[in-house]
């Protein structure tokens, strides 16, 4: 293997650990979620909580996908970073699901978010915005470097 096809493999190599990272606390949460009692219950309740983060079926079951595909990502470089963008859109959209619905402070709320867990979503988009450009950009500035 030359040297430039080394750097070129070398580029954004940060991304893949950062990724896995991200998924075991995605799983960790939806795991530690699916442990807490009276989880099975719908609707707006603050008092179903894992530390400061709401729980309920459904949440815990989109932190635990969140997790698990996060290690999948994990595997390959590409995948990570696609991975970083599908984080970024998927949560701006709970994000903006989460401000509405605590606001207005729907009882039949079926996610039941409060304001941590739109702080944890808001704050996980715009790290996989953040990580999605860096990682391109280290890739592309490798590849350029190469040539």
């Amino acid at each position: 293997m030359s040297s430039a096809e080394m750097r070129s493999r070398a580029g954004a190599s940060w991304i893949r650990p950062v990724v896995a990272v991200l998924g075991l606390l995605y799983i960790a949460l939806g795991i530690a979620g699916f442990l807490t009692p009276g989880t099975a219950a719908v609707g707006h309740e603050t008092s179903r909580a894992v530390w400061i983060f709401s729980v309920t079926p459904l949440l815990n079951l989109v932190h635990a996908a969140v997790g698990v595909l996060g290690l999948l990502a994990a595997t390959r470089r590409t995948r990570a970073i696609i991975y970083c963008w599908v984080l970024f859109v998927g949560f701006t959209g709970m994000t903006a699901y989460g401000i509405l619905a605590t606001a207005l402070g729907n009882p039949e709320d079926p996610i039941n978010l409060n304001w941590a867990d739109n702080w944890l979503h808001g704050l996980t988009a715009a790290a996989g915005l953040v990580l999605g450009i860096v990682a391109a950009r280290a890739i592309n500035r490798t590849a350029a470097r190469s040539r």
